[in-house]
Formats: C-alpha cells, sequence, structure tokens
C-alpha cells in the first residue's frame, strides 16, 4: 500500500465516492471509473470498489423504505375505504415516515461519502464499514 499515488488517481477516487450526489444514478459513475481504471491503479480500483457497494447498500435501503412504506400505505387506505369518515390512522402516518426516510438516509450517506473522498483526495485510505478491510484484502493482496 506504499505505492505514489498520482493526481490523477485522486480525482478518480473523489469521484467514485461524490457520485452518490447524483441518487439512484450516481452508482453508474464508480463503474465506469472501476471498469476503466482497474488494472491501471489498486489505490482508485479500491476506491471504486467500495463506493460501487456503498451505494448499492444506499440504493437497497431506498427501496426497502419506500417499498414498505408503500405497502403500509395501501394497507392504511384499504382501511379507510371501509370507513370513509374516519380520520387518517397512526399506520398512514407511520407509512408516510418510512417512505421520507428517504431524505435523512440520503444526508447521511453523503456526508459519509464526502469524508471518503476527501480522504481520498488527500491520497489515504478509507475504508467503509464492513466492506471497506473485506475489499482491501483483495485489492491489495
Amino acid at each position: 500500500m506504499n505505492e505514489k499515488i498520482s493526481s490523477d488517481e485522486k480525482l478518480m477516487s473523489l469521484l467514485s465516492h461524490l457520485s452518490i450526489i447524483i441518487p439512484n444514478i450516481g452508482v453508474i459513475a464508480p463503474i465506469i471509473i472501476w471498469v476503466t481504471q482497474r488494472d491501471k491503479s489498486k489505490f482508485v480500483r479500491f476506491n471504486a470498489i467500495q463506493a460501487i457497494f456503498f451505494q448499492l447498500v444506499f440504493f437497497v435501503l431506498v427501496i426497502l423504505s419506500v417499498f414498505t412504506g408503500v405497502i403500509l400505505m395501501l394497507v392504511s387506505t384499504f382501511i379507510l375505504t371501509k370507513n370513509p369518515d374516519a380520520a387518517p390512522g397512526a399506520l398512514f402516518w407511520v407509512s408516510m415516515g418510512i417512505v421520507y426516510l428517504y431524505f435523512p438516509l440520503w444526508i447521511i450517506f453523503v456526508i459519509y461519502a464526502v469524508v471518503a473522498a476527501v480522504k481520498s483526495f488527500k491520497g489515504r485510505i478509507f475504508r467503509y464499514l464492513i466492506i471497506g478491510r473485506i475489499i482491501e484484502r483483495r485489492v491489495y493482496k
């Protein structure tokens, strides 16, 4: 891991992490960076793979929260159709909260990715929780 890291490698690593700012399609950038740079730089390959997995985890969490929220919303709507005079119950508001969990989740993931981007742009190794060490062992064998 004591390799000389060029400014281009640092920039590619930065872009890999910061692409999460473009929700749901941002994962395309680290994939392209990984495909084009994987044989040229271990540092870029390591950061791009981490960014891919990190963004896929974010995408899965968003899909799960939206799916769960929509299911709960449909159930609460079904209950409301049976009793049209009733006000929306707690289940409806819980479902709305779960659907809108996307925004705070995105902010948390973006902040974490910005930290990773800054550290990688400085030429330091940044490891995401859980996946960082696993990917590091595979890339820097």
